[in-house]
């Protein structure tokens, strides 16, 4: 798994790239890609509640048919008028179909990552098509792999294992990878 700084540049170049207002929305859309492109780690905190932050890690929520789930919902509070449907381009869809595209879009980027990650841990890759498959995708290493702690941990030690060298280059990688590609959407933008 990349750490969330590659999700995070992925869903603001994502959400650049979509949304009809860009900079005007004061940038709260740009934040809410960048969370929803991180959601499938959202994995870790039930395993924190049981001692092991890896127990539930990208299984289910670490597939595209979690990234449909997730839109549903989201077209479904769109509907309920609970929340604003997310305003994107025109040629995309409007309402609630277009927040579902959207959300599906940021989530699936989270498992297209974590697909292109040096992934040393057992067992290797995503359950990408859970639930048509529960077969592990092996991963095409791209971005290295995180060194964090194997096994039951508490949340802190689980943080802790996650402040190293190797992760700070971790980082900066994802930032010489990703950050471009942000660049792009913003430079595209700025061109309309």
């Amino acid at each position: 798994m990349p750490l969330p700084i590659a999700h995070s540049l992925l869903g603001g170049a994502v959400c650049l790239a979509t949304d009809r207002d860009g900079a005007a929305a004061g940038y709260r859309r740009f934040v809410l890609a960048a969370v929803l492109a991180n959601g499938a780690d959202l994995d870790y905190l039930p395993g924190m509640l049981v001692g092991d932050p890896h127990r539930f890690h990208r299984m289910a929520a670490h597939s595209l048919g979690w990234a449909v789930l997730v839109a549903i919902l989201a077209a479904w509070l769109v509907r309920r008028g609970w929340v604003r449907a997310w305003p994107l381009r025109p040629g995309w869809p409007t309402g609630a179909a277009g927040t579902a595209v959207i959300v599906a879009l940021l989530w699936a980027s989270h498992v297209l990552l974590d697909s292109l990650n040096a992934d040393f841990s057992e067992p290797v890759g995503v359950m990408m098509f859970w639930p048509v498959s529960s077969v592990w995708v092996p991963a095409i290493p791209l971005f290295y792999n995180i060194d964090k702690i194997a096994g039951p941990a508490s949340p802190w030690a689980f943080v802790r294992s996650l402040m190293t060298a190797h992760n700070l280059r971790a980082g900066l990688l994802e930032v010489a990878l990703m950050g471009p590609l942000l660049g792009l959407a913003v430079w595209l933008r700025r061109q309309r």
